[in-house]
């Protein structure tokens, strides 16, 4: 696909285009959001409930968590690029119930070319992989989170990128846990910022 020069024309595309797709459990897709031009994008692994409500990613709980990191290590959302490896919540029903659960390959395979063109469009300098598997969709196959977490690997359209945990695997623990990798992910998104920043 030829891209246009203006990148906020080309995503304005890519989101129609992503928006007019039909998930399979119904909920509408969630395309990514922010600047157009920014430095660093943030990629997650799919959208929550919340975000399919708000058309937003990152808006539920995680994205709160999210907010106050990054305005901890001095980021504004409306700098980044947020987008998710998939655009459909995945979901698995539990006692009437819909949960979400990680995406399937097949899920994945779906939307990569939309991923790809999608940060070709806003050709960030670092993309920040939120979990593993947004980094093994983005860096290598098999990545391993407790292993390379916080290392630099060459990234998607010409980016450098790190992975770190996912805002939403801290909200699942409780008290020191929390805090630590609390602490972790902010050293990694202030590390990605610089580099992103060129320092």
């Amino acid at each position: 696909m030829l891209f246009d020069t203006d990148p906020a024309a080309t995503l304005e595309r890519l989101r129609r285009e992503t928006l007019s797709a039909q998930c399979p459990d119904a909920g509408p897709p969630v395309f990514g959001d922010g600047s157009p031009t920014a430095r660093l994008a943030l990629v997650g692994e799919a959208p929550a409930e919340r975000d399919e409500a708000t058309g937003r990613p990152f808006s539920g709980p995680a994205g709160q968590f999210l907010d106050q990191l990054l305005a901890d290590a001095g980021l504004r959302r409306e700098e980044l690029w947020l987008t998710n490896v998939v655009k459909c919540r995945p979901i698995k029903v539990e006692r009437g119930f819909a949960r979400n659960r990680p995406p399937t390959q097949a899920e994945i395979r779906s939307w990569a070319d939309e991923l790809r063109q999608e940060l070709e469009a806003v050709r960030p300098r670092v993309v920040l992989c939120f979990g593993a598997t947004a980094a093994a969709a983005l860096i290598k196959k098999g990545f391993k989170l407790s292993q390379e977490r916080g290392h630099w690997f060459p990234g998607p359209a010409g980016s450098r990128a790190m992975a770190t945990f996912h805002p939403a695997y801290a909200l699942r623990l409780e008290g020191d846990d929390r805090e630590a990798v609390r602490l972790v992910v902010l050293h990694d998104l202030r590390e990605a910022a610089r580099a992103a920043s060129g320092d």
